[in-house]
């Protein structure tokens, strides 16, 4: 079953037309929302009522940009120093191999997202819009990057920061009722990274990948019925 899902991004465009604009990364926010059927009928509601259901941070590494500049991952320390960063430089246009690029493909696009945080409310887990969720934002930025990477994929329930359950918190996304059993837990979450259309990144543990462009286009392929 498909929801009506709407990603509220929280967006900074406030910028000074002197400025040189160098910053080759940067941290999206979004809550995730839901419409409801009566919402999505009634097209003259200029404010449809919708609910917070979750929400997603990405980290995000403008490729193009670094390599206009000529700079690369190296020069970032936003992106050296996060968790999993050597899976990361793996995909650094000066560093990238032919060996990496036979496993994952090419893109039209080199830039990269790295999903760092996600959580869905407990009322609307096990219904499938976190896959939805994680489909659509593909779809929503085919052309725009080339590869999804998750680097820090730890079950949020077993998450040590202060500072990540303080989020989950403020975003009303609850821990309790997840599975408890650490390695139980990790299983179902690689699972379903999997069904997502990542996969395994090489030989770096529970580090999984997606060529976005590859995955979108298998999922908008029209399946014609056997005749």
């Amino acid at each position: 079953m498909d929801y009506d899902l709407y990603l509220e991004y929280e967006v900074d465009m406030d910028l000074n037309i002197n400025d040189d604009v160098r910053e080759t990364s940067d941290q999206i926010f979004a809550s995730i929302l839901h419409e409801t059927d009566e919402a999505v009928q009634n097209v003259g509601n200029d404010e449809p009522e919708r609910t917070r259901i979750g929400f997603i941070q990405l980290f995000r590494y403008n490729q193009v940009l670094a390599k206009t500049y000529g700079v690369n991952m190296t020069h970032n320390p936003l992106a050296t120093m996060r968790i999993g960063s050597k899976a990361l430089m793996e995909l650094d246009y000066s560093l990238i191999t032919q060996e990496t690029i036979g496993e994952i493909g090419t893109a039209s696009n080199p830039n990269i997202l790295v999903l760092a945080r996600f959580g869905i409310s407990a009322d609307w887990r096990n219904k499938g819009i976190g896959e939805q969720v994680l489909k659509g934002i593909m779809k929503q930025m085919k052309g725009k990057y080339g590869y999804m990477l998750i680097m820090e994929p730890k079950p949020a329930q077993f998450e040590e920061h202060e500072a990540c359950k303080r989020l989950h918190k403020v975003q009303g996304v609850e821990l309790t009722g997840l599975e408890e059993d650490p390695e139980k837990a990790r299983w179902k979450l690689n699972a379903f990274w999997q069904r997502c259309g990542f996969k395994l990144f090489k030989n770096y543990d529970n580090v999984f990948i997606c060529n976005i462009e590859k995955t979108v286009s298998e999922l908008l392929k029209v399946r014609v019925p056997a005749v």
